[in-house]
């Protein structure tokens, strides 16, 4: 239910933008003809309707949960078109991400080690399967464009008998001009449900 009110308010929200505009400053591109915005999400090219904020895929059934329609109209509503900056940030260094470190890292990190420390070839699979690529940090590191300008690395350092395998998600840095610190926490537990279920 939260998150169905979440969603009608991203597309109320999506209906006030201009949808030229929208698509330019998100990395998306806008088709006049249907009115529909084409973006891609995790390695998946979707069609956004304009202006009701309808979300279909483009070539197989439609599977995003509510929460991930509303991270999507989100995302194209806020763009400010802003580049990339290929710095890397934690969840506790986004506006007021600290008071929710804690609970970030039980839902979208610690399941991480926990499915994947002691099988990383897995990780690397489940995130090539999501267009990610592998990024040369940690035992092993991932690197996923969730949308056009949203980055996300996850890193993993393998356990053994004396430490158990640890991971951390971090995003780039012009995350939080795209999406608030609540959307980033709903985008980083979406993701490790994606990979675990990649890897399944």
């Amino acid at each position: 239910m939260q998150y169905l009110e979440t969603l009608l308010e991203a597309q109320r929200e999506f209906a006030k933008h201009d949808p030229q505009k929208m698509a330019e400053a998100s990395g998306a591109e806008y088709d006049p003809r249907e009115n529909v915005i084409r973006v891609l999400y995790l390695n998946k090219s979707y069609r956004v309707f304009y202006p009701e904020g309808r979300i279909l895929a483009e070539e197989e059934p439609t599977n995003l949960a509510v929460e991930e329609k509303a991270l999507i109209l989100q995302y194209l509503s806020q763009a400010p078109g802003h580049p990339l900056t290929k710095r890397w940030i934690s969840y506790s260094e986004l506006p007021n991400g600290m008071y929710h470190d804690r609970p970030f890292k039980v839902e979208a990190v610690e399941p991480l080690a926990e499915t994947f420390g002691g099988q990383p070839g897995k990780l690397l699979e489940a995130a090539q399967a999501l267009g990610g690529s592998e990024l040369k940090i940690g035992d092993l590191g991932v690197v996923i464009p969730v949308l056009p300008r949203i980055l996300v690395a996850v890193i993993l350092w393998v356990g053994d008998e004396e430490f158990p395998a640890r991971a951390n998600m971090v995003f780039d840095a012009v995350t939080p001009r795209y999406l608030s610190t609540a959307a980033v926490y709903v985008l980083g537990s979406i993701l490790t449900k994606r990979l675990k279920e990649a890897a399944a």
